[in-house]
């Protein structure tokens, strides 16, 4: 297997899968008898929504591997292009253009909008480019952005109807600090508008190829958010579509009310494809 990717409780490698299907294998680094329970509970989350769910811009699922001995890995389909953080952030000679860029917003809000109409609801908790992947590298202007959701060890599902008090109640810290929505930092009741708020660090990346609050560290940044402060619309090229920017600001509203649906956000997404050259139109 060759090693792609890491994080703090996990690798991931790429592998075959009988000698013919490319895969990625997230190989978690902790024994399951000594895990914590919030490493349980992610593990058992993560396995629960990829197994029950489907759909084309959402990471797709194989299985897990839990044998008598460590380690646990999940497998998962091998999105080639890496993540969209690193096209995004650090792969500056690739020169994007709105459709590719709007393909990107629009595949992530298609995903989401699924999750949260999913029976039971889902909301994802931790949206940010390192969580989106490519399913084929983009190299040029001229390569379409195939992207996918993944990473869903933070998300929560609402179960049944007696468990639609604890959803109402999810105050924990869940995310990354950067792309985290502000009632959560403080400590506020909350539900699926927090992936709303995500949703527009995300396409703050995606327009101005910058990571949201970068020069602040994550202890501040959280205060930030919390008394209303936003990513510098300085940053915003002027040659941004004005429907994206306005649907930017209404999603990084600070009352989670005011902020769009994933439904209507796709709603709003799809006409801009009418903007675009011919071939950018499917």
């Amino acid at each position: 297997m060759e090693k792609v990717g890491h994080g703090m409780t996990a690798e991931v490698f790429r592998a075959m899968l009988d000698k013919k299907q490319e895969v990625a294998v997230k190989v978690i680094e902790w024994n399951k008898v000594a895990m914590t329970d919030r490493q349980r509970v992610a593990f058992i989350r993560e396995v629960s929504v990829m197994a029950q769910t489907q759909h084309p811009n959402l990471v797709r699922f194989l299985g897990v591997v839990s044998a008598a001995r460590p380690p646990l890995r999940i497998v998962t389909e091998f999105c080639r292009g890496g993540c969209c953080f690193d096209l995004l952030h650090n792969a500056e000679d690739v020169q994007l253009v709105w459709p590719q860029l709007h393909k990107i917003c629009q595949d992530v809000a298609y995903a989401i909008e699924y999750l949260h109409n999913f029976n039971p609801k889902i909301i994802h908790r931790d949206l940010k480019s390192m969580n989106l992947l490519l399913t084929a590298p983009i190299k040029s202007m001229h390569d379409c952005p195939d992207v996918k959701v993944s990473d869903f060890g933070h998300s929560r599902m609402q179960e049944s109807a007696a468990g639609v008090a604890a959803w109402a109640e999810m105050t924990a810290a869940a995310g990354t600090y950067h792309w985290m929505a502000p009632e959560v930092f403080r400590g506020s009741i909350y539900d699926e508008k927090v992936d709303v708020y995500s949703f527009s660090m995300i396409m703050f990346e995606v327009v101005c190829r910058e990571v949201p609050f970068e020069d602040r560290d994550a202890d501040e940044v959280g205060n930030l958010i919390a008394s209303g402060v936003r990513p510098d619309q300085e940053a915003i090229p002027e040659n941004c579509p004005k429907l994206l920017r306005a649907l930017m600001l209404r999603c990084w509203d600070q009352d989670p009310r005011q902020r769009p649906s994933f439904t209507q956000i796709v709603k709003e997404l799809e006409p801009m494809k009418s903007c675009w050259p011919g071939d950018w139109k499917k």
